[in-house]
């Protein structure tokens, strides 16, 4: 039952002056519309704003000079990328069988597309506004997925048979104004986390960057490549740094993979710390963006475990 009915409903029973019949009817009133009374969807809209994320993605795309064509580039590479990835079985190490009631075992993501057609991408029209360019294809599609991450002392890690290899350097949280650039707030966290960890953009690996939308990845890698971004809010003299796009996402992210709510933080870890151990490489940069302007960054460092000592 909604709060305010339970509050009325509650004054009517306890409170000596609404007993009767004008207690129904103060119930009556407080408890508004029928329409109301019932569970309603769940929306995707900022709450602070009242608009979608995909629409806060679209101005990011126009704030930032993100062209439809680069946004669905990016887009196929995700798809392409996520293919070749779990055609080598790489995604395999990510996924936990589930049976669903009826009986059939999902062992593998149904989203991924082995070969994107770009020219077909062109043609779809865009979904959050009339005069926009996101459209589907550069939207990651919104999907049932748990994950789960497990972190403790390299002490406890050792006792219990835990792999050591892998230490959080580094992570932080961030916020800015929702409006109009709701999921920038990586662009800010990002050079907090390389200072905290005394690090560069250059000497990061490889980057697991939640890809919400394709105009999100771009507009947070064209601001941490911005002289004017890094003086006006980061309040630097140079810029953080250009990243190399091969270094984004080597297997696909959430744009192929999809996006199940509160499940992707965990995927990214996942990937990065298992992509690191296959490549051999020392750090990886982890980067989501969420509802109510805020980003999370951390980084993930590779160590010998013979000689990992957990900060």
């Amino acid at each position: 039952m909604p709060r305010k009915v339970t509050h009325a409903l509650a004054n009517y029973q306890y409170g000596g002056k609404n007993r009767g019949a004008a207690g129904v009817m103060q119930l009556i009133k407080e408890a508004g519309s029928p329409a109301g009374w019932f569970p309603q969807q769940a929306s995707i809209a900022e709450r602070s704003t009242g608009r979608t994320m995909g629409y806060h993605a679209d101005l990011m795309a126009e704030l930032n000079s993100v062209p439809r064509q680069d946004q669905d580039a990016f887009a196929a590479a995700s798809h392409n990328k996520a293919a070749a990835a779990a055609k080598a079985g790489r995604l395999r190490e990510e996924i936990v069988p589930v049976t669903t009631p009826s009986g059939k075992t999902v062992t593998e993501d149904n989203l991924i597309r082995g070969s994107q057609d770009t020219a077909k991408m062109a043609r779809l029209k865009p979904v959050f506004r009339p005069t926009g360019t996101v459209t589907a294809a550069s939207s990651s599609p919104l999907t049932d997925g748990a994950s789960a991450v497990i972190i403790m002392s390299e002490r406890k890690a050792r006792e219990l048979g835990y792999p050591v290899d892998i230490v959080m350097r580094s992570y932080v949280t961030t916020a800015i104004d929702p409006f109009p650039q709701l999921l920038l707030a990586p662009a800010m966290a990002i050079p907090r986390a390389l200072d905290m960890a005394g690090l560069k953009l250059q000497d990061i690996d490889l980057i697991e960057m939640h890809e919400a939308f394709a105009a999100q990845v771009l507009a947070t890698t064209k601001c941490l490549a911005s002289k004017s971004f890094a003086h006006s809010f980061l309040h630097r003299e140079e810029p953080v740094g250009t990243i190399d796009p091969s270094r984004i996402n080597p297997n696909g992210s959430s744009i192929a993979i999809g996006h199940p709510f509160a499940a992707t933080g965990g995927r990214l870890t996942i990937a990065a710390a298992n992509e690191l151990r296959r490549s051999g490489k020392k750090y990886a940069l982890l980067s989501i963006c969420a509802a109510g302007g805020m980003g999370g960054v951390a980084i993930l460092e590779r160590r010998d475990e013979s000689n990992a000592n957990a900060f």
